[in-house]
Parts: structure tokens; C-alpha cells; sequence
């Protein structure tokens, strides 16, 4: 991170390179060799999903007896279909073919990845052409809802645990079983949210008495919070550096993260001329997914987001936006609104204080 502070026809020159920084678009690509599909090995009869539980993306499992949207083979089948769609549209940087796989948050920012192509450096540029598979793929898949995710490792550019979230699109998505075959039409689907754990361990997920994931509500509680609440505490580090909603979470390399650039926001802007804040704001996708664990909690996908405000406070000062901020509106100005839009993953324990696992962000805007 750089800023320069000149005499007044000279420009505050500013660049962004903290938690909330641009996020590469690396989606994967490949054959997953050695995936296996199935479960995690919950706690057998931990009881049913809630029943009647809606979110955001409108799933419901209000049925007497509801289905699983998905078999195991069929999920195996999207992820493979996700990962071959995703590859050519990441070595091309294509949007538009991007958006048969994906959609949401994921979808907006791998397209902001596309868009900051040019400006991003080459590190950052090179994870786009570089094939990514999954593997030790298992299957959470909660009974009358249209999504379900996926615990896998990813293998480059380092293995990594990743979450992921396929949410089905449409009536085109319903799964269909002929002649004894199972087949799903992979094109019904798309990724909404994919995110590496950055702390901590994934919990066991529960399943109920037919071996299904059990779903939770986001506004069921776990302890003292619902999955709707991490937004607005996670938001708080932002915000005021966590002395808000944030004093809840358990301290980990994620809260630490944001801490840290909110403690150093202003440092290399100098003691004068120019001031950054954070403020949340609304996302553009705001869906939210919640398993129960065998514990007794809950793990949950929730939506970020913030606007990094940046303003100079000196006269005859202007902002240089960085070559990111650049490709929305280059222009040199006295205020520079970057808005960031992301996603976290969330484990509310039955007992003990919720920890964030993982935090991204893309920069998707600035004016």
C-alpha cells in the first residue's frame, strides 16, 4: 500500500491492499480424481432439519416427508460440471460462460476479477489460467431445499479445505431418475459461494435419521446468535475495529485480519490530507445457507458487505484511485467510494463464542 501527498495541483495517490482487496476469480478447473461422495459422518438420528425453515433464496422444507433435491452421484456430476464450464471461462475470462455454472456472490465476483484483469498484478492474473481441482469431495445435502454444499480440498496452488454452495436454478433444476439411472441436469445449477477455510477446523455437519444434512434456519439460534447475525458482527471489525457487535466472535487469523486494517487504515496516508473509514452496507445477493452440526451448532454462508470511503481533508488535495478503482472511474477526485461485496463462513457453536472460518471479499464498484 502507497499513498503520496503533494502541494495542491498535486494528487493524493492511493492504493488498497488489505483483507478487503480485490479477490482473483480462481474457479476451478479439471477432473477430480479421487473424490468421493457422501456425507460427513455426523451424528445419526441428531434429529430432523427444521421444518417449514425458508431463507432468502427461498428454500423450504415444509413437506410431510420432503426429498433430497440432489443424490450424491447427481452433486458429483454438477461439481464436475462447474469445474470444466468454470475453466474455460476463467482462461478466457468470460462472463457470460461463467454465468451457466455460477451465479450470486460467486458469479459477481469472479466477473469483477474479469473485469480488473488488466490491473491486477501478475500474481493475481496468473491464478486465472491455473487448472484447480477438488478433491476428498463430500456432500451435505439437506432434504426439501434447492441447494446443498460441498467440504473439499483444493489442491493448488496449495491444498486448502474449501465450502462450497450449489443452489438450484429454476424448475430446470429438478433432478429426474429414468430407467433405474441417476441423472440431474447439471446445467440447472450454480455455484453461489465458494470460500477456503482460513481458521480454525470445519465442524462435523449433522445428518438426520435418513442420512441426510440437517438444514438449519438463519434465524435459528445457536448460543446467543442466529446465522443472520454474523453479517452485521462481522461487519462491526470494519467498522470500528470490533469494539461493537464484534466483541462476540472468538479472536482468530480472520478477525485479526480486519482488525489490523482498521487499526493501520489511515498509515500510509500520512497524518494529513486524507482520512478511510468503513461503512456495511447492503449486498446485491444477500442468500444465506445453514447446516447443524453434530455438536449441536451451526455453520452458515452468510453475505458481506462494505463501502471503503476514502476522502481527502486537506484543500487543493486530490485522489488518485489505484489502477483497480481505475477501471470503474479513473478520474482524480477529493472522494473515492470503493464498495466491497463478499461473503463468510460462519460456526455458531451450541456453547462458546461464534468464530468466522473464512472472510472474502471483491471489490465490485468505485465512484
Amino acid at each position: 500500500m502507497c499513498a503520496r501527498c503533494r502541494p495542491p495541483t498535486r494528487r493524493l495517490s492511493h492504493r488498497l491492499r488489505t483483507a478487503a482487496a480485490v479477490l482473483a476469480a480462481v474457479l476451478v478447473a479439471g477432473t477430480t480424481a479421487g473424490c468421493t461422495g457422501g456425507h460427513l459422518s455426523g451424528a445419526e438420528g441428531s434429529g430432523p432439519a427444521d421444518r417449514g425453515a425458508r431463507g432468502s433464496d427461498g428454500r423450504t422444507s415444509g413437506s410431510p416427508h420432503p426429498r433430497a433435491p440432489v443424490t450424491a452421484p447427481q452433486a458429483r456430476r454438477i461439481l464436475d460440471h462447474y469445474e470444466r464450464v468454470a475453466t474455460r471461462a476463467d482462461r478466457h475470462r468470460d462472463a457470460a460462460l461463467l454465468a451457466h455454472v455460477a451465479a450470486g456472490n460467486a458469479l459477481e465476483r469472479a466477473t469483477a476479477g474479469y473485469e480488473q484483469y488488466d490491473a491486477l498484478p501478475r500474481a493475481e492474473r496468473a491464478a486465472f489460467a491455473r487448472p484447480t481441482s477438488f478433491r476428498k469431495a463430500e456432500f451435505h445435502i439437506p432434504a426439501g431445499a434447492r441447494w446443498f454444499m460441498v467440504t473439499a480440498t483444493r489442491t493448488s496452488p496449495e491444498p486448502q479445505n474449501t465450502v462450497l454452495v450449489f443452489a438450484r436454478n429454476g424448475k430446470d433444476a429438478r433432478p429426474r431418475t429414468t430407467a433405474g439411472h441417476d441423472s440431474a441436469p447439471a446445467a440447472g445449477w450454480r455455484l453461489h459461494a465458494t470460500l477456503p477455510l482460513q481458521a480454525g477446523e470445519l465442524p462435523r455437519i449433522s445428518t438426520t435419521r435418513s442420512g441426510l444434512a440437517a438444514e438449519a434456519g438463519i434465524s435459528t439460534r445457536s448460543g446467543a446468535l442466529r446465522p443472520h447475525d454474523v453479517p452485521e458482527m462481522y461487519e462491526d471489525l470494519w467498522r470500528t475495529g470490533g469494539t461493537g457487535e464484534a466483541a462476540a466472535l472468538a479472536p482468530n487469523a480472520v478477525t485479526e485480519e480486519a482488525r489490523r486494517t482498521y487499526r493501520h487504515r489511515d498509515d500510509e496516508l500520512g497524518p494529513e490530507h486524507a482520512r478511510r473509514r468503513f461503512v456495511p452496507t447492503r449486498p446485491s445477493h444477500d442468500e444465506s445457507y445453514a447446516l447443524r452440526t453434530a455438536g449441536g451448532g451451526v455453520l452458515a454462508v452468510v453475505p458481506l458487505a462494505h463501502e471503503q470511503r476514502l476522502r481527502v481533508t486537506g484543500p487543493g488535495y486530490q485522489i488518485t484511485p489505484s489502477d483497480e478503482e481505475a477501471v470503474y472511474d479513473a478520474t482524480p477526485r477529493d472522494s473515492v467510494v470503493s464498495t466491497f461485496h463478499g461473503q463468510a463462513l460462519a460456526h455458531l457453536p451450541r456453547h462458546g463464542r461464534p468464530a468466522v472460518l473464512s472472510a472474502k471479499y471483491a471489490l465490485v464498484d468505485s465512484r
